[in-house]
């Protein structure tokens, strides 16, 4: 069973990641970033099913469609996803800044009006649709391209880690090795 769920993240992180080119080579940022905080969220949940406890009872829940956020961690705390962050935050503490400041982009924020108002450099106010590509800065989207990859890279590992544990005895330890 834990298989299917490794195969539905690895097939969720390929889709995002073939979207976020697309999106970063059209100089959309609108579905960038919301790409980048999906990814994110697959990492985080990547790594609560490499340390959890019960990894078969868990699978068992969310395939009979219970959603991360109605499962309870072992000291009773919803599995949200503030909490899976949180309890991602030692091995991935670069990620949380981002899913952050990324979310700003998937919830209407002060990152949409910065990105539609534009003043040049003789003081002429630019508004646009769609957004223009010198409007961001470089410097972001290689930020962007940087944290999606990183965090795929993040997210093989723990297909690795689970791929050389495939096989083990029941009761073995599926935590991945840090």
């Amino acid at each position: 069973m834990p298989d299917l769920l490794v195969t539905a993240m690895v097939q969720r992180s390929y889709g995002v990641v073939d979207a976020l080119i697309d999106a970063v080579d059209t100089y959309n940022m609108h579905a960038a970033a919301p790409l980048l905080r999906l990814q994110l969220d697959t990492l985080f949940r990547a790594h609560y099913i490499a340390s959890c406890a019960d990894l078969d009872a868990l699978v068992g829940r969310l395939l009979g469609g219970e959603e991360f956020r109605r499962i309870k961690d072992l000291e009773g705390r919803p599995l949200t996803d503030a909490r899976l962050q949180e309890l991602a935050a030692a091995h991935h503490a670069w990620a949380v800044p981002v899913y952050r400041e990324t979310s700003g982009w998937v919830h209407f924020s002060v990152n949409h009006m910065r990105a539609t108002t534009q003043v040049g450099s003789d003081r002429d106010f630019f508004m646009g649709v769609p957004l223009r590509p010198e409007v961001l800065a470089e410097s972001l989207w290689l930020e962007v391209y940087g944290a999606s990859i990183r965090a795929t890279e993040e997210l093989f590992d723990y297909v690795r880690g689970w791929a050389s544990r495939k096989g083990l005895p029941p009761g073995e330890t599926r935590v991945l090795d840090w």
